[in-house]
């Protein structure tokens, strides 16, 4: 059964998975997490562990996991064989080994000391438990030999009964109790579960044996008593805490398990089970387990648990944009709205519920409880959420000295810098020196580095908050990884239309404007003084040619053509043969390179316009040519502004979403959000609409001294707006002879000749 659960978990889990690997990542793959459980030493309770891609319930478990909990049987045979042999070869024999490997020849030290020690009892035990596998392993799954597994259940039973029945030994009778009781449960024999039970076991010794047997014993109850069981269960016995869950959370009613608790403890118990079915707001919970058992175990798990809801509650939706990881409306509601107003708005107001939970752990005596100092890093990671910097800083400093050698000090070294970071005045946050060792000490830590990134970012400091943000891009690795950063952003806060970012670039190229960008080029033309900064710039120094390819692009859709002439200038000619042309195409790819001249090229249509000019088309030469051409269409001293009006109009068509040269203004001829207009690039109603084409064109036409040429200038008005070739409403009102010829592309280049 625990095989198949493992197989069931696993399932689900690789089932959802592949949703994050879509379009829309979600789920574990956008959750923020500082304080992880495992930092915490509660891998007994890893089934519930937060967990999104499973809400929460996670059987699955790594080697490591047992490394830390080592199992109550087997530290009851260490403590048997006062400690003289290792918990690994006691593992080993427990989990490897068969009946027909207990003899006195055996290479297993457990073995070998049982022998040499004369342990007969113990011996004859391992022997009986060994033979229950055995019985157990040659069930046939398919059932087919039903009747004769049966018959060897049924036998090993009564000899099982009788041994436990004449054992004088109380040690080993209650072990015998207990195969009895699991025999008899996989028999389906539930009067002897009850009458062994009850014989042997009582509350006034509560050990692993007595939790393991109640499990079984709780089957055969009636009364809602049991629910009370099942708690117990859940808080005394990691290995049957997540059965506990498994087989009776679904009957599980609270308050009709508090009519049958028997103490305080109890009674903790019952609100504690409670708990790890709630993936909502749990706080009344935990100060009901506190009044009751402030040195419950599971108390600082729950506690643990309630701060990792509240990370992802406020982290996730603050950081990446993203709604909290458990939240699917998102995802699966193509309706769904978020900005980053709301967003933000959503994350602030459950920073309002992290000062509740702040404001409990401040009312808590931390040295009555079972693990003190996962309740002194909450209050460190809740007043960094609730935004107390002063009593934050100072806590951490207490705890830094306290605890030098625990695992969740890296954690709260994190959060140290965050908080020193977001501790500062906007416009005026740096690095601070105090943080760089951190940064260079957790720089592999994706989501700490970008989250810091971030809050540099929030109080205005761009520069610094794109190099770290890029850095995490020199610490991915080839393959995907959960640990890797997803997030999404607008410029516009109150747009909802969020894009996906893997990589700097694209945000960067998304968000910003030419004037934020500049001050990033600026930075890096600047020089970096010191090693820190070469070490988190170094992927914007690695990048720096194309950063100033985006910023010659930007000032391109800002209409702010000289600067982004004298930006492109900067650049120097390997970059562009090595980016824009038929057989280097740098980081680019294949699809992006100019195949044609925007000036007198068109899809679909050849020989159209003569190339007066022979050059290599990059940027750079489109632009230079650009503002060329527009001198002289706006000179009214030029022989052929119609000529030249052409021209432009031609360019600024190829410039938009349709035309052959989208990449003046766009790193991907990808259209988000399809036909919607995308308010975070700021020409982006141009670029889809070719209002600059549709107006060049027109003053082609007045400028034109021909009806055949001005029947072209708006034959192309009307292909501009319909993106396709047709008739030509306008030439059929204005120049009707011209309609038939014009309602194709075979006859423009005759037209256009005919402008004289």
């Amino acid at each position: 059964m625990k095989k198949f659960l493992v197989f069931i978990v696993l399932l689900v889990s690789s089932f959802y998975r592949s949703f994050a690997c879509g379009y829309s990542p979600y789920g574990e793959d956008v959750r923020y997490c500082l304080f992880k459980p495992q930092y915490f030493n509660y891998a007994q309770y890893k089934s519930f562990f937060y967990n999104a891609d499973l809400w929460g319930f996670d059987y699955s478990r790594n080697p490591e996991d047992y490394k830390l909990n080592v199992d109550s049987n087997i530290a009851d045979w260490y403590n048997y064989t006062n400690k003289k042999v290792s918990i690994d070869a006691i593992e080993d024999f427990n989990f490897n080994l068969s009946y027909t490997d207990i003899h006195s020849k055996s290479d297993n030290d457990f073995i070998k000391y049982l022998y040499q020690h004369n342990k007969t009892s113990a011996i004859a035990y391992l022997k009986m438990a060994k033979n229950c596998e055995m019985i157990g392993d040659a069930e046939d799954v398919w059932e087919r030999n039903e009747n004769a597994n049966n018959k060897s259940k049924a036998v090993l039973l009564d000899k099982i009964i009788d041994v436990t029945n004449k054992e004088q030994n109380q040690y080993f009778k209650r072990k015998y109790a207990f195969l009895t009781i699991r025999l008899a449960y996989y028999s389906g024999r539930n009067d002897i579960i009850k009458s062994v039970f009850e014989a042997n076991f009582n509350k006034a010794k509560k050990d692993y044996l007595y939790y393991w047997s109640l499990f079984f014993y709780t089957f055969t109850k009636s009364n809602p008593g049991y629910m009370v069981d099942v708690a117990n269960l859940m808080a005394n016995s990691p290995e049957k805490s997540y059965a506990s869950y498994f087989y009776f959370h679904h009957d599980f009613k609270i308050q009709e398990a508090l009519k049958y608790v028997e103490s305080k403890e109890e009674t903790a118990n019952v609100y504690a089970y409670a708990s790890v079915q709630k993936v909502d707001k749990n706080l009344d919970y935990l100060k009901a387990i506190y009044e009751n058992n402030p040195k419950s175990q599971i108390l600082g798990f729950l506690l643990l648990r309630e701060i990792n809801k509240i990370e992802d509650w406020v982290y996730t939706p603050y950081y990446s944009n993203y709604n909290p990881s458990t939240d699917f409306a998102d995802f699966w509601d193509n309706k769904t709205k978020n900005t980053t107003e709301t967003l933000r708005n959503r994350s602030e107001n459950d920073r309002l519920y992290a000062q509740e939970v702040l404001n409990f752990i401040d009312t808590v005596d931390v040295a009555k409880t079972q693990n003190p100092i996962v309740w002194e890093a909450s209050k460190i990671n809740l007043q960094f959420i609730t935004r107390n910097y002063t009593d934050c800083l100072k806590n951490i400093s207490l705890f830094e000295k306290a605890h030098q050698s625990e695992k969740i000090t890296a954690e709260i070294e994190k959060i140290k810098a965050l908080c020193i970071t977001a501790n500062q005045e906007k416009g005026n946050a740096i690095i601070k020196p105090e943080i760089e060792p951190i940064i260079l000490k957790y720089k592999g830590d994706q989501r700490f580095i970008f989250a810091l990134g971030r809050e540099l970012e929030f109080k205005e400091n761009i520069t610094d908050g794109l190099a770290l943000m890029s850095l995490i891009e020199e610490t991915t690795q080839r393959s995907y990884d959960s640990g890797d950063v997803e997030w999404r952003g607008n410029r516009i806060k109150t747009s909802g239309n969020l894009q996906e970012f893997y990589v700097y670039f694209d945000y960067l190229d998304f968000v910003y404007s030419a004037k934020d960008l500049q001050t990033i080029v600026d930075q890096i033309d600047k020089g970096l003084s010191t090693e820190f900064q070469k070490i988190i710039y170094a992927k914007l120094l690695k990048d720096k040619d194309y950063l100033k390819d985006l910023l010659g692009t930007k000032y391109l859709r800002e209409n702010q053509l000289n600067n982004a002439l004298i930006t492109f200038r900067s650049l120097d000619k390997k970059y562009w043969d090595d980016n824009y042309n038929a057989w280097e195409r740098g980081s680019f790819g294949d699809s992006y390179v100019f195949d044609q001249n925007p000036f007198y090229d068109f899809k679909y249509t050849n020989s159209f316009i003569e190339h007066k000019e022979k050059y290599l088309v990059t940027k750079l030469s489109v632009t230079e040519h650009l503002i060329k051409y527009t001198s002289l269409a706006n000179n009214s001293k030029t022989k052929d502004r119609d000529y030249y009006y052409f021209l432009i109009a031609n360019c600024y068509y190829n410039m938009s979403d349709y035309g052959n040269s989208w990449m003046m203004r766009r790193y991907s001829s990808f259209s988000y959000g399809s036909n919607e207009v995308n308010e975070s690039y700021i020409d982006e109603i141009e670029y889809r609409n070719k209002i600059k084409a549709i107006a060049n064109y027109k003053l082609a036409y007045q400028n034109a001294k021909t009806d055949k040429f001005k029947a072209l200038c708006l034959r192309m008005i009307d292909y501009v707006e319909k993106n396709e070739y047709s008739s030509s409403k306008r030439v059929g009102k204005e120049f009707s002879q011209f309609s038939s010829d014009l309602s194709g592309c075979e006859n423009l280049k005759n037209y256009f000749t005919s402008r004289r």
